[in-house]
């Protein structure tokens, strides 16, 4: 947050550890045996889990004092994603939204979503997604990153390969040109855009300003783009392709529409996934057999991927707002009353998974939550595991890969936006 011009790559990490900081407040860092206290004694305890902690509240980010309740079981926490119509999502964009003009898919609801949803979602759909692995997302991965880092024989995964990999993949996919700095200012804004919110008012103070300053600098670059990318003419199978072509209620977008849409996209591309790399990473390595297991079984990699995001999710918590008075297992529920759902939670209940602590590959798998469920379900959730599961795959190929020693051992953090702070890792030459 210093005027001094950090290396596009420093600036990022800085980005990412200011998202950290905010979202880890005074919880612990293992926060599990807390979430499963909650969830024994009070599933639905009256209060926020996050303001609790020191952590900027989905649900109330302004701290107004707004009614809020918070959920930890599996099965409360997926009847209320799954029932739009009662529970509310326009909250969401109380904490950053103003930053992007309040243009927010996640904050939509009803016909407004869905109509947009429709709109958007073919360039996300997961047979598409699928036809970039080996023409787009593996050869970013492989040739760009590991290959050139294995010579080394150990690297910082985190800011080496897992922050600037899925952004560089992504970013190739929604039609931008293959800048250095472009690209990392934009994944910058985005952070700053998202480390919005922090529960510190002091903090919040530079952090605020901050990000209405890089939502219109992200707006600024993206809108000569647009433009550039128009008058080529060249309509390719990407995302600004994609947007340039299809109508929205009988009309085309125009480039300023496109421009707000993307950076609206661009919020949640790259950083969650960054993050969602590093703690698969960081949970393999602190489970060796597991890791052989699947280094030994290529076809288990899909199952590596989801059960370390259960097992660990990056969005631990997401917030909805009650359009009604209602009741959960008996509890009062008065209109207007947020509620924070604990995803960490829901993903160790004992009564939905078996030995919810254990990493275990051949796990039978629940509809999983970390992608949120129901019609608000991340869109871009086939490109997050696409690039997950090829992440993998090629680390997998660095031979006896393990913690390197020289450093603290990393650690996941955060009740919300976990990751570990950096990933030194070794391997064999």
């Amino acid at each position: 947050m210093s005027n001094v011009k950090l290396d596009p790559l420093d600036q990022m990490v800085a980005d990412y550890s200011l998202v950290t900081n905010g979202y880890s407040g005074k919880a612990p860092n293992n926060p599990y045996p807390m979430l499963a206290e909650k969830r024994l004694k009070c599933p639905v305890m009256h209060g926020d889990i996050l303001l609790e902690n020191m952590i900027p509240s989905m649900a109330d980010y302004m701290m107004t004092g707004r009614p809020t309740i918070s959920l930890f079981r599996y099965k409360d926490i997926h009847a209320v994603l799954v029932n739009p119509k009662d529970w509310l999502s326009y909250i969401v964009g109380d904490g950053f939204g103003a930053a992007v003009d309040n243009m927010l898919l996640t904050a939509m609801d009803g016909e407004e979503h869905d109509k947009f949803r429709a709109t958007l979602q073919k360039p996300f759909m997961r047979s598409e997604i699928r036809k970039l692995v080996e023409t787009m997302i593996r050869p970013v991965a492989v040739d760009e990153f590991v290959d050139r880092l294995r010579p080394n024989g150990k690297a910082d995964l985190l800011r080496e390969f897992a922050l600037p990999f899925p952004i560089r993949a992504i970013y190739a996919y929604f039609g931008f040109p293959h800048e250095e700095e472009l690209l990392s200012n934009l994944a910058s804004w985005a952070i700053q855009v998202v480390a919005a919110p922090q529960a510190d008012p002091e903090v919040a103070k530079i952090t605020v300003p901050q990000s209405m300053v890089a939502g219109q600098s992200m707006y600024d670059t993206l809108l000569p783009v647009v433009q550039a990318y128009r008058a080529r003419g060249e309509m390719r199978v990407d995302i600004l392709g994609h947007m340039m072509q299809v109508e929205h209620e009988g009309q085309c977008f125009t480039d300023e529409e496109i421009a707000a849409f993307i950076r609206m996209l661009l919020l949640a591309a790259g950083e969650t996934t960054t993050r969602s790399i590093a703690n698969m990473v960081v949970q393999l390595l602190e489970n060796p057999d597991v890791l052989e297991e699947v280094r030994n079984d290529r076809t288990l990699v899909p199952k590596a991927v989801m059960e370390t995001m259960r097992r660990d999710p990056t969005a631990g918590a997401v917030a909805r707002i009650a359009a009604r008075d209602m009741e959960i297992n008996g509890t009062p529920v008065s209109k207007g009353t947020a509620v924070v759902l604990s995803i960490a939670a829901a993903n160790r209940d004992p009564e939905s998974y078996e030995d919810p602590d254990r990493l275990w590959l051949k796990r039978p798998m629940r509809p999983l939550l970390s992608f949120g469920f129901g019609p608000h379900m991340c869109m871009g959730m086939h490109m997050a595991l696409a690039e997950m599961e090829v992440a993998l795959d090629a680390i997998l190929d660095l031979p006896n890969l393990r913690f390197d020693p020289a450093f603290a051992h990393p650690e996941i953090r955060g009740l919300n936006m976990r990751g570990p702070d950096a990933l030194h890792v070794l391997w064999d030459v």
